[in-house]
């Protein structure tokens, strides 16, 4: 097999990870609070098979941090985040993040998201608010009140892109502590939800392109090996 194969092969797996990243995108363009991802390549160098043949591969992926538009809800309990920072909730799997801010009171009167995992403040305890509440106020600093008494204040963490890994149900785990908080704190927007930031548009076109790569990859590769089989019937003819 030659070298060429090798290339090829590499680019193929590569814009796999690709297509499938792209279209994953595309799918949540309707996803509260969804960040795109966005996949890096690299070109690598095979030693062992040859000291100057390089390689594509899909090295890494980080969410895309552009802000995606705020659209009004008037639910006091739909909270967005206007800058950078994720809700943190505690799942079964430990603490994860979301920009998906679609929350809700449960039976226990905590505040949990659509699976009903609980929403968390500052300390890294559920927010919660009194049985038999009439109003719930957020303010924009996260200061959670319920019939106008403080019961605590949304935990808004954030993180530098290569912190985070997409785990699935538009929730990110974190490796390491969140970022030191700074001046330039986000704002929390009450009563509204932030779209995706995925361009639905510009998601498409990507598709096609990556779509198009991928099937041309694949026949090199098959040209390739076409050439192995003329070559080996060749070598193993008659003399």
């Amino acid at each position: 097999m030659g070298s060429g194969m090798y290339v090829a092969m590499a680019g193929a797996r590569a814009q796999s990870d690709a297509l499938d990243t792209t279209a994953n995108n595309v799918a949540n363009a309707g996803t509260a609070g969804f960040r795109a991802e966005r996949i890096a390549f690299s070109e690598m160098l095979s030693r062992a098979r040859a000291p100057d043949m390089a390689y594509a591969a899909a090295t890494r992926s980080r969410p895309d941090t552009t802000q995606g538009a705020i659209r009004t809800t008037d639910n006091p309990l739909d909270l967005a985040i206007r800058g950078d920072g994720f809700f943190a909730v505690q799942t079964p799997a430990g603490v994860r993040y979301t920009r998906d801010g679609a929350f809700r009171l449960d039976a226990d009167g905590q505040i949990v998201d659509a699976r009903g995992f609980a929403l968390l403040d500052q300390s890294g305890a559920p927010l919660s608010v009194p049985p038999e509440t009439g109003s719930i106020d957020v303010g924009a600093d996260g200061t959670v009140r319920a019939d106008g008494v403080e019961v605590g204040v949304v935990q808004i963490a954030r993180f530098s892109p290569d912190q985070l890994r997409r785990e699935g149900n538009n929730l990110f785990v974190a490796r390491g502590a969140p970022r030191a908080a700074s001046d330039d704190l986000p704002e929390v927007v009450s009563g509204a939800l932030e779209q995706s930031n995925v361009n639905v548009v510009r998601g498409m076109v990507g598709l096609v392109k990556v779509s198009r790569t991928y099937e041309a990859l694949l026949r090199m590769i098959e040209s390739y090996r076409d050439i192995d089989a003329r070559t080996a019937r060749d070598i193993g003819g008659p003399k």
